[in-house]
């Protein structure tokens, strides 16, 4: 089969668009594809996307393939509910976490937490179910950063399951961090910093703190540059999504339920004694994933990035600390401009 254009690869809707659909052939085409996009010396998002879409319709040519033999080989788990209800999901990512495991389709980024951890599914259920939406600027910001959870329930081993609905083609940042070779230059970091000040401001406004703003806990979608005046969909947005660490949100003054182990480090000690978080936890901890996604492009970073992700000296509020990050960004790249994501190693 003649391989297929980046452009026609990007608007297929189906397996059939791209593939064969030979089952002798199918997996060596999928193959050849991964070897034409994969990571170069010049890296670029879009490759990374071409890739993500070569393998989602991989998965679902193996879906309708799969009363052969040979379409065994696609990654499938069955999530059964107390109510007797079943759902099939064919998954493009799996990971563990401390808690339990994630998995991430097409369309859903799917938690399951552990029986022993029922208390935690809780938290990111109640925590997540009701978005007051107090300033309308700060809302259109964040609204496709938050979990959409469109059905949780508890399973028929005892687990617990959260199937929270993807805005749009969005990944896992760290698998994108991986792609990138674990280092993204200072401007797409900045660029993922500035959706994260949003974020705090909105928890800041409706008095919450996440307390796991980890790399593990993020997905990204790139979007690309839109033109003034012209019309656009969430699907040509660039989104932070911050899906994961709902377990451990608190209010304003109630006690911590546990952090992860990469914001324990960076709490201040106050919060450790006391035993309660503070928004001061939030703005550290994206200091310090700030600092892993640029890896060895620290040293390239500007002096002013560099210094304001070495500081431990918080603002007042998570308003104040985003308006002296804004001075930050001019102060180190300039104007405010949309950087598409492509890296020269």
């Amino acid at each position: 089969m003649k391989r297929k254009s980046e452009q026609e690869i990007m608007v297929a809707n189906r397996p059939e668009d791209i593939f064969t659909m030979d089952l002798n052939v199918i997996a060596e085409e999928k193959e050849a594809y991964l070897e034409a996009f994969k990571p170069k010396e010049y890296r670029k998002i879009k490759d990374f996307v071409i890739t993500k879409k070569v393998l989602l319709l991989y998965s679902q040519a193996i879906v309708k393939l799969e009363d052969s033999p040979k379409g065994q080989d696609f990654k499938a788990v069955c999530i059964k509910s107390t109510k007797g209800e079943q759902y099939k999901i064919h998954y493009m990512n799996y990971s563990s976490f401390r808690l339990g495991e994630m998995y991430i389709t097409k369309d859903y980024v799917i938690y399951i937490v552990k029986q022993e951890y029922k208390k935690y599914y809780e938290n990111y259920i109640q925590k997540t179910k009701h978005y007051s939406k107090p300033d309308k600027k700060i809302w259109n910001m964040v609204e496709y950063m938050l979990p959409n959870v469109e059905k949780h329930f508890e399973c028929e081993d005892g687990n617990f399951a959260i199937f929270v609905k993807k805005p749009c083609e969005i990944y896992s940042l760290r698998e994108i961090l991986e792609y990138f070779d674990s280092k993204l230059k200072p401007e797409y970091v900045a660029s993922i910093l500035t959706r994260l000040y949003y974020f705090t401001c909105y928890l800041g406004l409706v008095e919450i703190n996440h307390n796991a703003l980890t790399v593990d806990n993020l997905f990204f979608a790139p979007g690309r540059e839109v033109e003034e005046g012209e019309s656009y969909t969430v699907h040509d947005m660039r989104i932070v999504g911050v899906f994961g660490g709902w377990f451990f949100t608190t209010y304003f003054e109630e006690k911590m339920m546990g952090v992860p182990k990469e914001v324990y480090e960076v709490m201040p000690n106050e919060c450790k004694k006391r035993g309660y978080s503070s928004f001061e936890v939030d703005e550290l901890a994206i200091k310090s994933l700030a600092k892993e996604l640029l890896g060895t492009e620290i040293e390239s970073a500007p002096k002013p990035f560099l210094d304001w992700l070495n500081t431990k000296k918080v603002a007042r509020d998570a308003y104040e600390e985003f308006c002296n990050w804004k001075k930050v960004i001019k102060s180190s790249f300039g104007a405010v401009r949309f950087v598409n994501m492509d890296v020269s190693i």
